[in-house]
């Protein structure tokens, strides 16, 4: 492909350097007369409509490619005047470039779709003396860009085509006229540099003679037969300049527009299928004013004017030549420095402008020849005037024989537009006229004058084939100048083979007797009427792919003389679209295969001679090769399931398509990863045994192959064993991402198995389970529970009839510990100190649990009595039932919780309220007693709750009728203190006493009272007397009577003779001490029963003895009680003392 894509490039890059063409003139159009070598300057710039269609030329070699018209504005830009030396003469040359982006999007190339960007840059350098060429160098960037990605940009080429002609080559032939003709003559060397993938190698340099016939053709604006014309504005008086082979076969036009210096259009169509055109849009000239770019070329600033003193001479003669140069108004320009150069002899000479702007030389014009021969001069030259870069030229012309006057009936210039059917076909004399029965000629029959001197007016008598002649008024002829006589002629359609003459005589009276050679005033045309050739051929059948001989061989020609075939023929050109390709064969037959089905026509051009041509339709039917499809496998067994990789390898010999060509593959019995049209499929089978796959191949006329394979497959191990667990409500437990199940102990679930394998496999499965059990069928459904919390493993296999298992599955279970149960303990209604409570816990766990499950009651949880854990979950009291006792009065806590092997537990909390009861006073006393003598009062017996009893304190009042301690209240003296305490009664008497207790609620004693009868000891009136007073047993009350009446003895002493005053034991308010009947009531000791006198002050606070308080006492005792005691302890170290 790469070779071909090179072979195409390289016929396009060669018709790049092919010589312009150009079309017909069009309405407004003027004759520009006679016009001389233009100049041009740095600078100057032509912008040109590029664009080109490939596409025929690609597809002609045989690429896969549509390309279609790619355009893009091209600039020529004139960028320097140098000299160079031409075979040992210094000559000025332009050098200017061509610049050109093109792109094309929506180009297929090999198959692909995609963007063709070409720069294009031509490199010219032109003689300034008749702008003949010299050298050429093309270059060339051809980027090809995907579609489907940048990155695949491909690069097509690089290169540059380096052209150089020797001699020049002269296309221009200076001055120009209607009518003239001139032929080139040269050698091109070709070389090619850079780089192309697609080119390899480069063609070898190539040098290769060229000989090309000239002629201007047509006059005026520049227009085609479509009526296209270009974008410039102007340029309506233009030359129409048309070259021709050696056949007289048109090969290139071009308008050249005086008005812009340049051409104006140039279009090729060559034969192989390139189309090549580039229409003025933009002239752009250096140092002028009044320009508008695209309409009006404005005029220089400062210019160079050549004048000759002759524009005609002979040979070696001398003439005269001015150079002026003027501003635009043309005002002269003076002390300039002007060189004038006449190249072809070598001259240069450099002046000075005078105060007219002039400078002048004489020259010898010499004999050199030019490269544009013709037949009416020996040669042209350009006399060139140049300062500061302007430039001016003027043609002398050479003739080695100068006549004064000569009227030439121009046969060589004739030229006949024969009309055949509408085809429109010009001959000349290097074509022949050949023409046929039905022709319609308009013949064009030339005078021109090559004398020097005007002629005068005369006729000219034309004789047509047929005999008549007319005479037609031939009007007067400056030099060189041209006149031309057109006729009409239809040749007879019942003509026969024959030679037929056109004759014109030009100044038969002799008008003009200074004619120089009356033998050139006659003309002749011979016109031979001859016949098509007759086409021979049979339409033909065959395969795609099939080499077929097109055969017309014996197709002929009547008039004689050989014939040559044209065939057309039509095929497909991959984008399913029909083109067509062009075949020359001398031999009229050619082998031909066609890759893609259908009816074809190929029109064949039989050619003779002269030029005739005959036109036939050779039908060729091509009927389509079914595709070819083949599958193959690495593999031819497999196990069940495992995948298969079936390639095809499938071909369309007469796909459009490249190699292998469209062929759309698809598996109607396979499910194949790829998709149902695929080339490889992998797929597998579900079933063991041999398995046939088919596929079936279609191309793109719709014919199909079919291709089967046979593949074993074997059997396999159960695989992807699923196991799933249910709990008991039937729903499942989903896994953790570890593969996990999170259960309870003792939960009961259902686990689930179930394996794949071959479809014949699948209900034969069995399963074993580590944990002992087996199933069979399609999927294993087992229950089970676990008894112990933690991590547990379960393993499950299948098993297929052919005792191949999967493999041990793992998953694992974490169970769960569950944690006991308790039942919320009631509310307990409060109990006293000492009372028995009786309760009974309800615990359970899970039944594994059950078993170890400790039950207890922590009945302190204030307290860690075990040290172990928190402070409530001690096991006081283990089991389900408790009966327990509080000595201390309060809210008193209790936990009953429950404990299992794991370590779990719960718990459930009550709160016993205590209530405190007051002591039950027990005592033991004599129910009499001696005065003096000791006795023992002994409260011991006193009933209270077993703690309270080592608190408990006891005080006696050993005289209720008493106040002993000044508090108001006579019953409740602490007297004596303690459980057990001995006292003797001062004096015999009836006593009652009073036993008073309390626990730890100071402000709730209790009492009991007691009455002892105490009798007098035995002892003499005086000895009781004086007992009572001073003794231990002394009675106050005797004292203080025995007081009174001393005192009441004293005051009778002391106050005998005054008048007696009455007693204070007579007032009635003396406070009577009665003796109390009962024990003081429990509020006496409260602090609102204790009335405090008002008008003493707050007694100070009884300080707490040396060795601390009394055992058993408490502060609050102490400050009650304390002098009591304080003052018993004195009297009885008193009473020690004695």
């Amino acid at each position: 492909m790469r070779r071909e894509v090179g072979m195409v490039l390289l016929l396009f890059l060669s018709t790049l350097v092919v010589p312009p063409q150009v079309s017909a003139g069009g309405v407004g159009s003027e004759d520009p007369g006679v016009s001389d070598v233009v100049t041009w300057r740095v600078g100057d710039k032509w912008i040109y409509a590029g664009a080109f269609d490939p596409t025929g030329l690609i597809q002609g070699a045989g690429v896969d490619a549509s390309v279609g018209k790619i355009g893009g504005d091209s600039t020529t830009t004139v960028d320097a005047i140098s000299e160079i030396n031409i075979n040992g003469i210094p000559t000025l040359v332009y050098e200017t470039s061509a610049n050109a982006d093109f792109d094309k999007a929506g180009v297929m190339l090999a198959g692909y779709d995609g963007t063709v960007l070409i720069k294009y840059q031509v490199n010219e350098v032109r003689r300034v003396s008749d702008l003949a060429k010299l050298s050429s160098d093309l270059s060339l960037d051809v980027v090809f860009v995907p579609s489907f990605g940048s990155a695949f940009t491909q690069d097509i080429a690089d290169i540059t085509i380096s052209t150089s002609y020797d001699p020049i080559n002269e296309n221009y032939d200076f001055p120009m006229r209607v009518g003239e003709t001139w032929n080139t003559s040269y050698v091109s060397s070709t070389a090619w540099s850079g780089s192309s993938e697609y080119i390899t190698p480069f063609p070898q340099p190539t040098s290769g003679a060229n000989h090309t016939n000239w002629e201007i053709t047509d006059t005026g604006k520049p227009v085609n037969d479509l009526g296209e014309q270009i974008g410039y504005g102007g340029c309506n008086a233009s030359y129409e300049l048309t070259s021709y082979d050696d056949n007289g076969t048109e090969t290139s036009y071009e308008w050249f527009c005086p008005e812009v210096r340049n051409f104006a259009w140039s279009h090729t169509e060559e034969d192989i299928g390139l189309v090549i055109d580039f229409r003025l849009k933009q002239y752009l000239p250096v140092g002028s004013s009044g320009v508008i770019a695209n309409s009006n070329p404005g005029y220089r600033n400062m210019k160079i004017d050549v004048e000759l003193s002759t524009q005609i001479t002979a040979l070696n003669t001398p003439i005269e030549v001015w150079a002026n140069v003027s501003d635009a108004s043309g005002n002269p320009q003076s002390g300039l420095s002007v060189e004038i150069r006449h190249e072809s002899e070598g001259f240069s000479t450099t002046l000075t402008t005078a105060s007219n702007g002039s400078v002048w030389a004489i020259i010898s014009v010499g004999n050199a020849t030019d490269t544009s021969a013709t037949t009416i001069d020996w040669a042209s030259h350009g006399i060139v005037a140049a300062s500061g870069g302007m430039f001016g030229v003027s043609t002398v012309t050479l003739d080695e024989d100068i006549v004064g006057l000569d009227l030439v009936a121009g046969f060589e210039r004739a030229n006949i537009l024969r009309n055949r059917s509408g085809e429109l076909v010009t001959m000349n004399s290097i074509s022949g006229y050949n023409i046929l029965p039905g022709d319609n000629l308009t013949i064009q029959l030339p005078v021109y004058n090559r004398g020097i001197t005007a002629s005068n007016p005369t006729t000219t008598h034309i004789t047509y084939p047929d005999g008549y002649e007319v005479s037609e008024i031939l009007p007067s002829l400056e030099m060189f100048e041209q006149f031309i006589f057109e006729i009409e002629w239809h040749v007879d359609i019942n003509s026969s083979i024959d030679n037929q003459t056109i004759q014109w005589e030009v100044d038969r009276q002799m008008a003009n007797p200074n004619d120089a050679d009356s033998a050139n005033d006659i003309g002749t045309l011979s016109l031979f009427i001859g016949s098509i050739p007759t086409y021979s051929g049979e339409n033909q059948s065959a395969w795609t792919n099939e080499k077929i001989l097109l055969n017309a061989s014996t197709s002929f020609d009547e008039d004689g003389g050989s014939v040559w075939c044209m065939f057309d023929i039509e095929y497909y050109d991959g984008t399913y679209s029909m083109a067509h390709q062009k075949v020359m064969r001398n031999s009229c037959s050619i082998n031909w295969t066609w890759l893609d089905d259908g009816i074809y026509s190929i029109l064949v051009t039989v050619y003779d001679e002269e030029g005739d041509y005959s036109e036939n339709i050779l039908e060729v039917v091509i009927h389509n090769r079914a595709p070819n499809v083949e599958i193959i496998s690495q593999r031819s067994q497999v196990k069940v399931e495992h995948p298969v990789t079936l390639y095809v390898f499938a071909n369309d010999s007469d796909s459009e398509d490249p190699w292998p060509g469209i062929v759309d593959v698809h598996w109607p019995n396979a499910q194949c990863k790829e998709g149902y049209y695929s080339r490889v499929c992998t797929t597998t089978a579900w079933e063991e045994g041999l398995h046939t796959f088919t596929a079936i191949g279609t191309d793109d006329d719709g014919n199909q192959t079919y291709a089967t394979i046979d593949i074993e497959f074997t059997n396999i191990a159960p695989h992807d064993v699923a196991v799933t667990m249910w709990d008991e409500n039937n729903v499942l437990i989903d896994a953790t991402g570890q593969m996990t199940w999170l259960v309870g102990e003792d939960q009961e679930v259902e686990l689930s198995a179930r394996a794949e394998d071959s479809l014949d496999d699948l209900e034969d499965l069995r399963y074993e389970w580590s944990f002992g059990a087996d199933t069979e069928g399609r999927e294993s459904r087992v229950p089970m529970l676990w008894s112990e919390s933690g991590m547990q493993t379960v393993l499950v296999r299948a098993i297929d009839s052919e005792d191949v298992d999967s493999g041990w599955v793992e998953r694992w279970v974490d169970v769960r510990n569950i944690e006991p149960q308790i039942e919320d303990l009631p509310e307990i209604m409060a109990v006293a100190e000492g009372q028995a409570v009786s309760l009974s816990g309800v615990a359970w766990d899970t039944p594994s649990d059950m078993t170890d499950l400790i039950i207890c009651w922590d009945i302190d949880p204030g307290a860690d009595t075990d040290g172990i854990g928190s402070a409530d979950d001690d096991c006081d009291i283990e089991g389900a039932d408790l009966t327990w006792s509080w000595q201390n009065a309060g809210v008193h806590n209790i936990v009953f919780h429950a404990t299992d092997d794991d370590g779990a537990r719960n718990s459930s909390t009550a709160a016993v309220t205590v209530l405190n009861l007051p002591p039950m006073i027990r005592m033991v006393v004599p129910n009499s007693a001696i005065a003096g003598e000791t006795v023992q009062f002994d409260a011991s017996p006193t009933l209270d709750s077993e703690i309270d009893r080592e608190y408990l304190t006891v005080v006696w009042d050993v005289d209720c009728s008493i106040d002993s301690d000044g508090d108001g209240i006579k019953d409740n003296d602490a007297d004596l203190v303690g459980s057990i305490v001995k006292y003797s009664f001062p004096r015999a008497g009836k006593f009652t006493i009073k036993a008073i207790a309390w626990d730890e609620e100071i402000m709730k004693p209790s009492s009991k009272t007691a009455v002892i009868e105490v009798d007098s000891p035995d002892r003499t009136v005086f000895e009781e007397v004086m007992e009572s007073l001073t003794g231990e047993e002394a009675n106050p009350f005797l004292q203080l009577v025995m007081i009174s009446l001393i005192i009441f003895g004293l005051v009778i002493f002391l106050k005998k003779g005054q008048k007696k005053r009455k007693s204070v034991w007579d007032d009635d308010d003396v406070p009577t001490i009665e003796v109390p009947l009962e024990a003081p009531s429990m509020d006496v000791f409260s602090q609102e029963s204790i009335e405090t006198p008002t008008d003493a002050g707050e007694p100070d606070a009884l300080p707490l003895p040396e060795d601390g308080l009394p055992e058993g006492w408490t502060i609050e005792q102490w400050q009650h009680y304390g002098h009591q005691f304080i003052e018993i302890q004195e009297s009885e170290n008193g009473q020690n003392e004695k």
